[in-house]
């Protein structure tokens, strides 16, 4: 490599840098006329390839797109006619957003990610303080990229001072939101920093804080300014979020805004926990959730008898993920959520019975669950008499005792 550079004093002579990519490198005096700089490239027989106009217009574009300056391409040294601009110059995430129309978002958005549909939603951020900050953020309309995607890996376009350092940065987001896409552009980074020192830096982690607090805020100004959206959006991407609730203490308070569930009352409808929360009945001390494998097992089970029965709104729960999640999610807005297998539930008990109940002799209820005890025996902890049940015969509740009972499901969903 030569660098061979001349400086506009006119009594500054001109200097020559020599490396072969070695321990040392040569520094001597040139002949050069006119001001400015030239590099020259001597490339090894196995690197032919790079000389080739293709992968020199591949390379460009994908580090040197968006820089200030021209960038020109010439067939060869003969023909200078043949001379084009293969860089864009234009960075969009550095314009103000009040000159940015929706159609140049989703223009932008299909040369990033070759993904024809559009995105459900993107936030562009300009900011000077805590650091100088640039950045598009899009949430795609699918999780999964279409065949033409030119997206292989989850990550951030990390750019700094307009030229691409990392294609692919996986510490921007927390890895809950790995479904976003979009560049990110700060002045305060240098360009040759590395994957270690992105993950230390003091600027990262402030560019970080800003992005993951600007992307929730997005999210929630959609699930309550558009509510329909928001819920096509969830189905899609809820259960990252649920992710981020059961890996991620730092985020947990801002995550929980975003949980929607469908429930006993509203059907296909998702709700809120603070939509819940609002519906509660006076006298009732907990939110309940039911853990199940589908809607249909959990709607028809016979834990539900006693809220069916009492109109009292149980969450269902259905998905993998759910499982972990309860783990972390133990309260809102200072009330628990409450299995309702929960053996230990604390509920009102029946003023009367039902009309439909007929009175069981004592006697016989006792031989009843005693032939119980006998036959299934250490299968089960214990069978007694339930004060809760109205359509259903039976039903299997987890021992009160059972703190970890929770984590025993999900160590049967990682067949532990």
């Amino acid at each position: 490599v030569r660098v061979t550079s001349r400086s506009f004093r006119s009594d500054d002579a001109a200097w020559t840098w020599i490396s072969r990519g070695e321990n040392t490198f040569l520094v001597e005096a040139a002949e050069k006329i006119d001001r400015g700089t030239s590099i020259e490239i001597l490339l090894k027989e196995d690197a032919a390839d790079f000389a080739q106009g293709y992968r020199l217009e591949q390379i460009v574009k994908k580090h040197s797109d968006f820089v200030a300056f021209p960038i020109y391409l010439v067939a060869s040294e003969d023909d200078e006619d043949e001379e084009r601009i293969i860089n864009q110059q234009t960075a969009l995430w550095r314009q103000s957003p009040q000159e940015v129309t929706e159609e140049q978002y989703k223009e932008f958005y299909r040369q990033l990610t070759l993904d024809f549909e559009e995105p459900r939603l993107h936030q562009h951020l300009v900011t000077d303080a805590p650091v100088q900050t640039y950045a598009i953020l899009y949430v795609p309309g699918k999780k999964d990229g279409g065949i033409l995607s030119l997206r292989t890996d989850h990550g951030l376009r990390l750019y700094s001072k307009k030229i691409l350092i990392q294609e692919y940065n996986k510490d921007l987001l927390p890895n809950h939101f790995r479904f976003v896409q979009g560049v990110v552009d700060s002045e305060d980074l240098p360009l040759n920093i590395s994957r270690e020192s992105v993950q230390t830096s003091l600027v990262m982690n402030r560019i970080k804080r800003v992005l993951r607090h600007r992307l929730v805020n997005e999210l929630v100004k959609m699930s309550e300014e558009h509510p329909e959206n928001y819920a096509d959006l969830w189905r899609e991407f809820g259960g990252f979020i649920k992710e981020g609730v059961a890996t991620d203490p730092t985020s947990h308070d801002d995550l929980v805004k975003l949980l929607r569930f469908q429930s006993s009352r509203d059907g296909d409808r998702q709700i809120s926990l603070a939509e819940y929360t609002e519906r509660m009945a006076e006298d009732q001390q907990a939110i309940y959730y039911i853990l199940g494998q589908d809607l249909s097992s959990v709607a028809n089970s016979p834990h539900l008898d006693y809220f069916k029965a009492h109109d009292t709104e149980v969450l269902y729960l259905v998905e993998p993920i759910d499982s972990f999640m309860v783990l972390s999610l133990r309260e809102f807005e200072g009330k628990p959520l409450r299995n309702v297998d929960d053996a230990g539930l604390e509920l009102p008990e029946e003023e009367e019975p039902p009309e439909s109940a007929e009175e069981i002799e004592e006697t016989d209820l006792n031989s009843l669950i005693e032939r119980f005890r006998a036959v299934l025996g250490e299968r089960v902890v214990e069978v007694r008499e339930s004060k809760l049940l109205t359509d259903s015969p039976c039903r299997l509740v987890s021992p009160g005792d059972a703190t970890d009972r929770d984590m025993q499901r999900v160590r049967r969903l990682l067949n532990q």
